[in-house]
């Protein structure tokens, strides 16, 4: 698989949304163990990020003129 960054500062250690070479979102931001209403299932593990970071991959992805299916499908994760 191979990423691109979206959103996320210019350090390797903060959080950042990516979107894949397969049309999928892979975020990275700070472990949730945890949380109140959280229900993980087999394999999956949930992260933290700042509403900002995502607000500005949506916004970084609309204006690199990523294909509206594509957009729509990432809001739908």
């Amino acid at each position: 698989m191979k990423l691109l960054k979206v959103s996320g500062c210019d350090d390797k250690t903060c959080p950042a949304v990516y979107v894949s070479d397969r049309g999928t979102a892979v975020v990275q931001g700070e472990h949730v163990l945890n949380a109140d209403g959280l229900e993980l299932g087999q394999g999956e593990t949930a992260v933290e990020l700042p509403a900002e970071t995502v607000l500005n991959a949506v916004s970084a992805l609309v204006e690199s003129g990523t294909s509206p299916e594509t957009v729509q499908r990432l809001r739908g994760l």
